[in-house]
């Protein structure tokens, strides 16, 4: 059996580590083992749930402390465990940090996995692709995200594959999703994100007003939990949007929230392939985001790509002329399947691409 080394700044509840999880719970574990490495001394999201699916959870010094100790520790922890397999996940260039510093405990294969087209902190990322760049297999969640980091070097796609079945629309789940939050004969939106200023929610919520204002039984259902929850909740009551919103925080059923839902809203700053948008197309829902969202990410025809710089109207047009609730939604689910986005046969890909590393080792 294979140990592959996940390396993550910390495992939250956020889209990447969804991915891995995802991968992890359908990968075959006879055969390849997740662990995984945090440069933060909290406890994580997903922490039991790795323990009872019989992965390590190590962490390094922390790197807001000390970023020399931080890679002394990867190096060590490397060493120590006799990984061979390092996979980072990472939005810049700052992952070669630490696939350097598994190189130096022994590591003979580093993966650089990119999950978005544009890093938080652009100054870091400069610095880093000057300074640290390595040799590695280069892998990517989308064509955009890949070459944002990799450039004109060769890089392989790994869908952002889920569960199918579990997102095909059921008239049944719908009505028990409205009847249970109270959303019978409102017109209801659906953001998925976490509460960071990548998904610009203070724009969403600018949208919603005029959204309402054509159509006061409008509602946004807003799922995720982050930094700026707070902010966010309080713009809400300046705009007097507190009886349009939803803040459902974290959940487990977000495939039965997507059914409910009208349409799907992402105005992101950036985004590399969002995992929400493969579940809410495979739900049926059609999808209204910004154009920093790769056009790649249309699979079904469903998206529609507005500029953050159009006018908050033209927004509220499209949302409200998106809405579909019948029941030819059902049939996106196995049209997602068709097109790749199944994680059952991408993780038995997945599982081949790491033994066909192990045997190079």
């Amino acid at each position: 059996m294979i140990r592959v080394l996940h390396i993550f700044h910390e495992m939250a509840n956020g889209g990447i580590e969804h991915f891995v999880m995802d991968y992890y719970h359908h990968i075959d574990r006879q055969r390849v083992q997740f662990d995984f490495l945090v440069s933060v001394d909290s406890a994580g999201y997903f922490d039991e749930e790795i323990k009872a699916l019989g992965g390590k959870i190590h962490h390094a010094y922390p790197l807001k402390k000390n970023p020399l100790k931080n890679y002394m520790s990867i190096a060590q922890i490397v060493r120590d465990n006799r990984y061979t397999i390092v996979h980072r996940h990472t939005g810049s260039a700052f992952g070669y940090f630490d696939l350097r510093a598994a190189r130096q405990g022994g590591a003979n294969h580093l993966i650089l996995h990119s999950h978005n087209n544009q890093a938080g902190n652009m100054m870091l990322h400069k610095i880093c692709n000057a300074v640290l760049k390595i040799d590695c297999e280069r892998l990517a969640c989308s064509r955009a995200a890949g070459e944002w980091l990799f450039g004109r070097q060769d890089f392989q796609i790994i869908s952002n594959a889920i569960e199918c079945d579990r997102f095909q629309f059921k008239p049944a789940i719908r009505e028990r999703v409205r009847d249970s939050l109270g959303l019978q004969d409102k017109f209801v939106m659906v953001h998925v994100g976490r509460f960071e200023s990548q998904k610009n929610h203070k724009f969403l919520l600018q949208v919603l007003k005029k959204v309402t204002g054509k159509n006061p039984d409008s509602l946004l259902m807003c799922v995720g939990v982050g930094s700026l929850l707070d902010d966010i909740r309080q713009e809400a009551e300046r705009l007097e949007l507190q009886k349009n919103i939803l803040f459902l925080e974290t959940r487990r059923d977000v495939n039965e929230l997507l059914q409910g839902g009208d349409v799907f809203v992402l105005p992101s700053i950036y985004e590399g392939f969002p995992f929400v948008l493969v579940e809410a197309q495979a739900s049926g829902l059609k999808a209204v985001v910004s154009k920093n969202v790769p056009g790649e990410c249309d699979v079904t025809g469903n998206v529609s790509f507005l500029s953050l710089d159009d006018c908050l109207d033209e927004w509220a047009e499209e949302i409200l002329n998106a809405g579909v609730n019948d029941e030819s939604r059902s049939v996106y689910a196995s049209y997602m399947r068709e097109k790749g986005f199944d994680i059952c046969e991408n993780a038995k890909k997945l599982c081949e691409y790491y033994e066909a590393l192990g045997e190079k080792s």
